[in-house]
């Protein structure tokens, strides 16, 4: 791949821009979705990073019915239970509060909002800017999901994975903090096979375009810092020699639309799974919660797309 500047790079709407933009819309749709069914005080709903700090959380995001279920309550982090690095400036408290959040103080710890069941866009819209933000959550994969009471099997249906799910012992960057910011492309891919290495004992193989390369399910799924925008893409070939482009098109129409992160494109008559998430600043978390939700995604798919539209896998 060739060496770009990373300056041009992030300047551009890229493609992985987009791509972000789209899942956030998505997330917070579906949070309103699932906010709408909340209508049990025994009903909540937790949003965090599954990461632990010490000294502190993560950010996180939680709502409650009140009121006989008719009213919602939602919560942000507040700054004593963050850690440092993850705690607002005075810039974003100051436009959390413009835009109705009280709290973050010594009688109400956390950030709070308090709409009708019915304000549930309005609800999800806040949280949502505020966690990508104010929080600077990288991207809406990043987070899990805990959930309890009468509605908690309409959770699923937002698209995340549940915390008790989700690895927590995950690979420290090499400083200690949460996000690294790589000078140019060639130390991001450094970083990316660091973190790939911490993940599985070993530094995956290169390939001749500098790709680093997993295996899952005996064939090759490819790790790759993109060459014109500081974004790490992971992509596989699921299935080829279909039989027909038409209804192979239909299929992965419907996997596109039934899953908002994970894509899935047709060249020709093979079928390539991909993700693509932004990378400036680098966290070694990130690549691995994306890593297992793309090969997660490819162990519940890959098989049965391939079975409907005639084609071989590996």
């Amino acid at each position: 791949m060739d060496e770009r500047d990373f300056d041009e790079g992030a300047a551009e709407q890229s493609g992985a821009t987009r791509e972000l933009d789209q899942g956030w819309g998505q997330l917070a749709r579906c949070l309103a979705d699932h906010l709408g069914e909340m209508a049990s005080e025994e009903d909540h709903l937790v949003l965090e990073l599954p990461r632990g700090h010490e000294g502190g959380s993560t950010p996180y995001a939680q709502f409650a019915g009140f009121d006989g279920g008719q009213m919602l309550r939602a919560e942000l982090s507040g700054d004593v239970y963050l850690t440092p690095a993850s705690r607002l400036g005075a810039e974003w408290c100051d436009a959390l509060r413009a835009m109705g959040w009280l709290g973050n103080d010594d009688e109400e710890p956390n950030w709070y909002v308090e709409r009708p069941l019915g304000d549930m866009k309005a609800i999800a819209g806040l949280v949502v800017g505020a966690l990508r933000e104010a929080y600077g959550v990288a991207h809406p994969l990043l987070l899990t999901y805990r959930a309890w009471g009468p509605a908690v099997g309409g959770a699923a249906e937002l698209g995340l994975s549940a915390t008790e799910d989700v690895p927590v012992e995950l690979p420290d960057a090499p400083d200690g903090s949460a996000a690294l910011m790589p000078e140019d492309r060639e130390e991001l891919v450094e970083m990316v096979g660091m973190t790939l290495e911490a993940k599985y004992g070993h530094r995956p193989d290169v390939d001749d375009d500098g790709d680093l390369v997993l295996s899952h399910l005996d064939q090759l799924v490819w790790v790759r810092v993109r060459p014109d925008t500081p974004a790490v893409e992971i992509l596989a070939r699921v299935t080829h020699g279909i039989h027909s482009r038409r209804a192979t098109a239909a299929e992965i129409a419907v996997l596109n639309r039934d899953n908002p992160w994970v894509k899935w494109t047709l060249q020709e008559r093979t079928v390539w799974q991909h993700i693509v998430f932004p990378a400036l600043p680098f966290a070694p978390t990130h690549l691995e919660a994306m890593v297992d939700v793309f090969l997660g995604t490819m162990s519940a798919t890959r098989d049965d797309l391939a079975f409907r539209v005639g084609g071989r896998v590996a």
